[in-house]
């Protein structure tokens, strides 16, 4: 499903090995590593994105709607979720403004560390309970990329410019490549105990290592309510 795209799928990898000519994905290892390194991307993905359905976090947006071309999004508890209609019941959006939970304010594109400027978002003037997507640093793509710092990062790997997500980070909801290549980034590029998820593969044939690179936190082992 979009932005899910085996097209996207297939620019994001020419874009990402264009780039890095010496930590190539699906290039590195043998020909048997190399399948093991796409099926264990594949099935990260899969379920980092619930199975490819999820262009955005479902509490943050899944309640969303479009005007005049821009994304809005209804912020929820999960209480007042309904996972069917994929709607919510009542907003997070209290006094005109929503509270980011995704934001940390004291980094700026000017700081170090580094983040992508945010604060407050003023809800929509015309639809009650609303607020700008491209406002919000909420988890989009294939491996959820979530955090004003983080958007900076991989804003920088993928387009060479901090101004691309930090003023759009819906794009990696709406762009097939950019959907992708978020979570390629993250897949080679975040280390956890000295390894990214792209060493696990190649090094230790471990599965369970990309699991808990990417969300170890939850999963490795797997906390009450997760499985």
């Amino acid at each position: 499903a979009a932005p899910y795209t085996y097209n996207g799928f297939c620019t994001a990898i020419s874009a990402w090995n264009a780039a890095n000519p010496t930590n190539q994905i699906f290039e590195e290892g043998t020909e048997m590593q190399q399948k093991h390194e796409i099926a264990a991307f594949l099935g990260n993905t899969l379920h980092e994105s619930g199975e490819f359905q999820a262009a955005r976090e479902y509490m943050q947006c899944g309640d969303n709607i479009v005007v005049g071309g821009q994304v809005l999004c209804k912020p929820c508890a999960s209480a007042n979720f309904d996972w069917t209609s994929k709607t919510c019941s009542i907003s997070l959006v209290t006094g005109g403004s929503y509270t980011d939970p995704y934001c940390n304010s004291a980094l700026t594109p000017s700081t170090d560390p580094d983040g992508c400027a945010c604060g407050p978002v003023a809800e929509d003037g015309s639809n009650s309970g609303y607020v700008p997507a491209s406002e919000l640093f909420f988890g989009r793509g294939a491996i959820q990329t979530s955090w004003n710092y983080n958007y900076i990062d991989v804003s920088l790997a993928l387009t060479g410019s901090a101004d691309t997500f930090c003023t759009d980070p819906d794009l990696i909801a709406t762009n097939e490549s950019y959907a992708w290549g978020a979570a390629i980034y993250f897949w080679m590029s975040h280390v956890k105990n000295g390894k990214t998820s792209h060493d696990s593969v190649l090094t230790d044939a471990s599965f369970g290592g990309t699991v808990d690179n990417i969300n170890g936190g939850l999963e490795c082992p797997a906390s009450a309510g997760y499985f």
